[in-house]
Order: C-alpha cells, then structure tokens, then sequence
C-alpha cells in the first residue's frame, strides 16, 4: 500500500510541479511541495508513527506558508537538485570512517554473505562502485543546479530578481537536462555492469539474471541495508 501511494503522490507532484511552474503559479508550487511530504514520509504515516506525522504536518505547515509567496517556484525549482545530492550523501557518507561502503552492502546482501566474508577483489570493487556513484551524482546535483539558476526566463536567479551569471535559453536547459542529467545515469548503469561483467565473469549470466536475483530478495532487506 505505501508503494502504491508513493508512486501516485509522486505522478501527482510531476504534474502540479510542471503545471505551477508553466502558469507561474506560487499556490500549485506550494501544493507540489507539499506533496513531497507524502512522499517522503507515507510509511511512516500508515505506520501511524508520531515522528513522521510530526515531520509531515510541519513540512506541509512550511509549504503552506510559501504557497502565496515568490519563494515558491524557486524553492521547487532546487527541489531536483536537493534529490540528487541526496542521492549522492547515501553513498558518498557510507565511504566515511570505518562505515561498509553502500555498494559493499548491497553486493553482500545480493551474495547472501556478510560484507567481511566477500573476497578482498570484490569489496575493493563495490568500494569503487560506491565511489563512481558518490561522484556521480554529485556531480548531477551541481549541474542541475547551474541550470536551475541561470534558466532565462523562469529560472530561479530570474524569479528572484538577480541577474544570472551565465543566462541559458529554456531550450538550452532542457536539452543540457536531459544529455547531461539521464544520460550520464544511464551511461554509468550500462557500462558499470558490463565491465563487472568482463571483471567478473560467470557470476551472471546476463541482465535477466542479475535483475532475477535483485528480485528475490525482500524489500525490507534493501531498505535495511540504507539505515
């Protein structure tokens, strides 16, 4: 039920994001901002945990109050951005002190092995995995993030009223979006498997093997290997 929810909350902010954002609309921007409450914390509400609920009316609280505002859009705008350097801290923090490298867990979890009794080559490996993605999506995160604030019009320096430093067309944008956002993804997804593959032989059979045993293993164990 919660991943039902969360895709259908999620369909919901795309549409009102795009649709606040085409109209220039500080009252759906703020709904969409809200919406990521849902997102963010639907298990937690079904579960009826007071934390959440907490967390969740205080950020709807805080999108309320910037829904007749010109924050709005801007902080929408930022919103990918922040989600990808989200997505980067869950791999570049796991790389810190004496903490099991992300990839490490998941290469484990995958194994059915801990992560101290995978083969030293393997470990090293899914450290530098860990590592490629770390950077990655960093890197993503500073470039969407160039492109949310020098969009001319309707970028985020431009809402606020300051120049940008290096003014992009909206068509610019864009296609620098979509060639420097998904494909670096999904060039780094493809190519990661297919050298582990070469690195590693015999350890799948292929794609259709890989992705059979990524589905056996129960959500909550992935979800356990984050924490």
């Amino acid at each position: 039920m919660a991943a039902l929810l969360r895709i259908v909350a999620l369909l919901a902010y795309f549409v009102v994001a795009h649709r606040a954002l085409r109209v220039d609309s500080p009252r759906l921007a703020g709904l969409a901002l809200g919406l990521l409450a849902i997102i963010v914390f639907i298990r937690g509400l079904l579960a009826l945990r007071p934390r959440a609920w907490v967390l969740a009316l205080a950020w709807i609280a805080v999108a309320w109050g910037l829904a007749g505002s010109v924050c709005a859009a801007p902080i929408l705008l930022l919103m990918p951005s922040l989600f990808l350097a989200l997505a980067c801290s869950l791999f570049a923090r796991t790389l810190v002190r004496d903490r099991i490298p992300l990839v490490v867990r998941m290469v484990a979890l995958i194994e059915g092995q801990s992560a101290a009794e995978l083969a030293p080559d393997i470990r090293t490996y899914a450290t530098n995995v860990t590592r490629l993605w770390a950077g990655v999506l960093g890197g993503l995160s500073l470039l969407n993030l160039m492109l949310a604030l020098n969009t001319v019009p309707g970028g985020v320096l431009q809402r606020l009223g300051m120049v940008p430093p290096w003014p992009l067309s909206p068509e610019v944008a864009a296609t620098v979006d979509t060639w420097g956002i998904y494909v670096p993804v999904v060039a780094t997804l493809v190519g990661e498997f297919i050298y582990r593959q070469q690195r590693f032989p015999g350890r799948y059979s292929g794609p259709l093997d890989y992705l059979r045993k990524l589905a056996k293993i129960p959500r909550e164990k992935w979800a356990d290997i984050f924490h």
